[in-house]
């Protein structure tokens, strides 16, 4: 009886860090799907709104932010094309004026859950480009 139980306290030991690890990562790759898929839509409202008769790529960078900065978790969202450096935020969302589009670029990293990642972060990226509206 007593080498069952010591047997069972084996597995046990060895099952629970791999259950723990699967569990952790399974939380991990969903939230970081889920930050994936704001920062598409993200770069997507901003293009539409820039598109639009009227628009500007303030309108685009506001729409994009707005967007963005309610769901991203840990990390801070700025408008600005630049690359990232330290102190700078996380995630920046840039927009191309160009003469018949509107490129809005959402980059940058968001905080790992897990330890395990190198440097800590992930990466997250999206870029849409739109024909703007001419009228007349």
């Amino acid at each position: 009886m007593r080498r069952q139980a010591a047997n069972a306290l084996v597995e046990f030991a060895i099952a629970w860090p791999v259950a723990l690890l699967l569990v952790a990562g399974t939380i991990q790759l969903a939230v970081w799907g889920s930050e994936a898929f704001v920062a598409r839509q993200a770069a997507l409202a901003g293009a539409r709104a820039g598109s639009v008769a009227g628009g500007s790529s303030q309108v685009a960078e506001a729409t994009a932010l707005a967007v963005l900065r309610p769901v991203l978790v840990g990390t801070t969202a700025a408008a600005g094309c630049a690359i990232q450096r330290r102190g700078q935020p996380q995630v920046w969302v840039c927009v191309v004026w160009r003469s018949a589009t509107v490129e809005v670029r959402v980059a940058g990293s968001v905080p790992s859950l897990l330890p395990l990642v190198p440097g800590g972060s992930l990466p997250i990226g999206a870029d849409v480009t739109l024909a703007r509206e001419v009228f007349g």
